[in-house]
């Protein structure tokens, strides 16, 4: 892990590999090894950049709510510094807001584009829904890892864990991350749906047809509005960074051939 600072905000990431540079943002209440299953089954060699939020890993904690604007600006400083000028980006939850977002604003700079179960509005379901993961973290993370571990899987992978759901549940609760409220509030106001229009790289839409917080119906709209987007409906949940990784990857790499 390392550090970077851009306008007096301290910003963590990791980069790891080499080739075809990639700019990865993570989803809410995670942290840059959130894409570590997904490198990890990547066939051919990228140099990842994930770039984390605040109060992410090794980024200071926010001290204002968090602005889009700030990210993208921050994540693209990052990577000119890291000495990219032009490069790939792709993002998980959030993060593909934050992806999505970058590229609308930094078309000489993004090479494509690959949004994974992300979305353009939150609609009033979406906002009770992160309203009661900010209210269960508030209570304990491993409350909130259990809530997420039912609603967040797909059946099988759910029956999968059943046996095993304490230790799981205590494993995960420990990742969840101290800027998590935070990440929260923006995912409540999130509405980049000016932006779509604008986006003019190639870009590919991920979703998960089982995802009950960000519905697949979300990834739909991404791709119609899009110019030219590809869309991918996945057979899993929401967190299927971690139930379909090597599919991902394999996506990712053929999109950024």
């Amino acid at each position: 892990m390392a550090v970077f600072e851009h306008n007096g905000r301290k910003i963590g990431y990791s980069i790891e590999g080499t080739g075809s540079p990639v700019l990865a943002f993570h989803g809410t209440t995670q942290a840059a090894n959130a894409w570590d299953q997904v490198k990890a089954s990547c066939s051919e060699s990228r140099t990842w950049v994930v770039f984390e939020f605040p109060g992410s890993g090794e980024s200071e904690m926010p001290t204002a709510p968090i602005e889009l604007d700030n990210l993208v600006d921050d994540a693209v400083a990052l990577m000119n510094h890291l000495g990219f000028s032009q490069f790939h980006v792709v993002g998980y939850s959030l993060g593909a807001v934050a992806a999505l977002k970058t590229a609308a604003q930094h078309p000489s700079s993004v090479l494509t584009v690959t949004s994974l179960c992300g979305w353009s509005q939150s609609d009033a379901r979406m906002r009770i829904t992160f309203d009661l993961w900010r209210r269960l973290i508030a209570i304990g993370p491993d409350l909130f890892m259990r809530y997420a571990i039912a609603d967040g899987y797909s059946a099988d992978t759910i029956a999968m864990l059943e046996p095993m759901i304490d230790g799981v549940a205590a494993m995960a609760s420990s990742a969840v991350q101290p800027g998590s409220d935070a990440h929260l509030e923006l995912d409540i106001r999130v509405d980049i749906e000016a932006d779509l229009s604008g986006i003019s790289v190639p870009c590919l839409v991920l979703g998960g047809r089982d995802d009950r917080w960000v519905d697949i119906s979300k990834s739909r709209h991404i791709a119609s509005v899009v110019p030219g987007a590809e869309l991918v409906e996945l057979p899993a949940g929401h967190l299927v960074i971690g139930e379909l990784p090597a599919e991902i990857a394999q996506h990712i790499i053929r999109h950024t051939a």
